[in-house]
């Protein structure tokens, strides 16, 4: 199996684990128990695996919630319509929560692979200084200098990005249009991580800001 198969295949294992889980005790247990369990194997596999397996854990989220969580039992037909807005706020709300997560995931690596890039460009530069020509030290600098302004744009950009998403969320389920404010609905739990997000990548841009002066 490779390893494209395989992060699907832990993603659908988890959704399946936590399932059979609570699956014993569907009439007992809180629904929002099941739902925030399930979220947070989507959240985990954002993290690690990316955003194509996280919707593919969302998507079977769904499914075994509906089928298993929400009367009647064992069916995919939902009885009462405030199910269908609950099932609704849990896919939305898996896809949002799993897409930030895996887009922290793909900015952590690419601000890694920027750093190695700086390094080796650093270094380039050095032996420059020593074994090349003034004009050829000038070009590297100006190089150097060059991935640097991209660097420091970029790690400037992102964490607003970051804000932004999380931002334009809480303010569309607060003071959208009716059309949204039926669908985006988020419960306190995913309000506080979208608020969380917020308060880390604030910190992370002063951080930045400090490092820089």
């Amino acid at each position: 199996m490779n390893s494209v198969a395989a992060k699907y295949l832990v993603s659908l294992i988890g959704i399946a684990l936590v399932t059979a889980a609570f699956a014993p005790f569907a009439d007992v247990v809180n629904t929002t128990t099941v739902a925030l369990s399930l979220l947070l194997v989507i959240l985990l596999t954002a993290a690690r695996y990316g955003s194509r397996p996280a919707i593919l854990a969302s998507i079977a989220g769904v499914a075994c919630f509906n089928f298993f969580f929400l009367p009647p039992y064992y069916t995919f037909t939902i009885a009462d319509p405030q199910n269908w807005v609950a099932l609704a706020a849990f896919l939305v709300t898996a896809l949002v929560a799993g897409q930030l997560s895996a887009y922290a995931k793909q900015r952590a690596e690419e601000s890694e692979t920027r750093r190695k890039e700086i390094e080796q460009l650093y270094k380039e530069l050095q032996a420059a200084f020593v074994d090349a020509s003034k004009a050829e030290a000038y070009r590297q600098s100006q190089q150097l200098k060059s991935a640097l302004l991209d660097a420091v744009t970029h790690d400037l950009r992102t964490p607003l990005t970051s804000i932004k998403a999380a931002v334009t969320t809480l303010m569309e389920e607060n003071g959208g249009t009716k059309a949204k404010a039926d669908t985006l609905v988020l419960d306190n739990e995913v309000r506080r991580e979208f608020l969380e997000i917020i308060n880390e990548e604030t910190d992370r841009l002063n951080n930045f800001i400090g490092g820089i002066i």
